[in-house]
């Protein structure tokens, strides 16, 4: 008969090491676990970071409202692109880059610091959403149909087949001179005004960030300058005959199809004229009782370099010089010198801040003591004071500066967080410029440096 197996009986010590060894197993089963998700959460979280996470990144904040990654990275985007596009039309007529090749320097250096560009753009973000918040609360919105409307406007497209006309100025009477005020300026002058307006190429009117506006300064003649806070414009291709509504079609989907390879759209385009128009409403309805009429100033003034040079001419005059006589002889203002430094009439901010502070402390006839501002020192005389009607184009500069002031005022009250650690890695350097604007500047700048000077000889005596 077979002997049966017997069964060994485990110890105490044995089940002890068994049961060590499945917790261990168990351990070390949950430890693969646990390493395994955490290695997929890291791949996840890298991938939703590059993605979702990343774009909703916050690169400002006004009150409780966020300006995510992704917002300012189109705007960024798109600035760049109309940028390219004013400079490409400005630099496609040789006639007009003759006055605003400085103005296209400006554009293009903006283009190549990220900073520069980056801040512009942030701060257009930051004011349009102070700009839709105040119109919620006063009741303003823009339809879609309004939005269609100003997108055929921008491209110059007129479905009525008219371009509303400009109102023109009515005319005025104007103050006559006394013999005195006669006598202050020799017979050949007029106390017009010296600060003409150039034409702007904006398409969207009354869209401060869509204008290069002329800086009114009593020294030399007025420059071109870009506004701080300026964007770039959104330019129409050029045509010759009245544009179509198929034109309109062809030109809206050559600048979507140039800004789809940077990931923006057709959208973009409405965005950025949507928030144009909600600022014009908004900026009609806060400067609706703007004054259409405001004091003007007529004076004349004699610019010198320094304070003891400024005492001098205010002795020769107080020992009865002519103005005249001296202006031409010291004045280093030479835009109006051989005039007698008349500076015709100016409204409020078509002066320096400092020259209009003296001109209007001033009481008519008399002449002011050195008034320093950044172009040296001025002898200031007052010829006349009124209160004139604002032409068409006054009156619309009037109500922007109001605008602005709001806007700025506005601004200071809010509480705004700007995000620099965000933003500033990530401003998009797409479009770049391409080689052969930089190449075409720069052959400029050499072809002005190698004009020769002409010199005109002074005839014997």
């Amino acid at each position: 008969m077979a002997k049966e197996p017997t069964v060994r009986a485990h110890t105490r010590k044995h089940l002890a090491r068994l049961e060590r060894e499945r917790i261990q197993t168990r351990y070390l089963l949950i430890g693969t676990i646990v390493i395994a998700v955490l290695v997929l959460a890291v791949i996840l979280y890298g991938i939703l970071d590059q993605s979702v996470l990343r774009d909703n990144k916050t690169v400002a904040q006004v009150g409780s409202s966020r300006i995510t990654l992704v917002q300012f990275e189109d705007a960024v985007k798109f600035n760049r692109v109309l940028y390219l596009r004013n400079i490409q039309t400005y630099m496609s007529d040789s006639f007009l880059m003759q006055f605003y090749v400085s103005t296209v320097q400006q554009m293009v250096s903006r283009l190549q610091d990220p900073t520069a560009i980056g801040q512009e753009a942030l701060d257009t973000l930051i004011e349009n959403e102070i700009i839709a918040q105040e119109a919620k609360a006063r009741g303003i919105s823009v339809t879609d149909e309004e939005i269609e409307s100003e997108v055929q406007r921008a491209f110059g497209y007129f479905a009525s087949g008219t371009l509303t006309p400009v109102p023109t100025d009515a005319p005025y009477a104007t103050a006559t001179l006394n013999p005195t005020q006669e006598a202050w300026v020799p017979p050949t002058l007029t106390p017009a005004p010296t600060a003409t307006e150039e034409p702007t190429e904006t398409l969207l009117p009354g869209t401060p960030t869509a204008t290069i506006e002329p800086t009114f300064t009593p020294g030399p003649s007025p420059t071109a300058t870009i506004t701080p806070t300026s964007g770039p414009t959104l330019t129409p291709e050029p045509t010759i005959t009245p544009i179509t509504a198929e034109g309109y079609k062809t030109q809206l989907g050559n600048l979507t199809n140039e800004i789809k390879p940077f990931g923006l759209s057709e959208k973009t385009i409405r965005d950025f004229i949507r928030a144009q128009t909600l600022q014009r409403k908004l900026q009609e309805a806060i400067t609706k009782d703007e004054p259409k009429e405001q004091e003007q100033l007529w004076a004349r003034h004699i610019l010198v370099a320094t304070e003891e040079e400024a005492k001098a001419v205010i002795d020769r005059l107080n020992k009865g010089e002519d103005w005249v006589k001296v202006a031409s002889e010291v004045s280093t203002d030479t835009s109006n010198k051989d005039q007698g430094g008349d500076l015709g009439w100016f409204g409020p901010g078509q002066m320096v801040a400092e020259f209009e502070a003296g001109a209007k402390a001033l009481a008519v006839g008399a002449i002011s003591q050195p008034v320093k501002t950044s172009f040296g020192y001025h002898i200031i005389q007052l010829l006349a004071r009124e209160t004139r009607p604002l032409t068409n184009s006054e009156y619309e500069q009037a109500k922007a500066s109001a605008f602005q002031e709001w806007l700025t005022k506005t601004k200071s009250e809010k509480t705004i967080k700007q995000y620099d650690d965000v933003w500033k890695k990530n401003v998009p350097t797409e479009p770049a410029v391409p080689d052969e604007i930089i190449n075409a500047l720069l052959a400029m700048q050499q072809q002005q440096e190698q004009v020769p000077e002409v010199i005109v000889p002074t005839p014997e005596p």
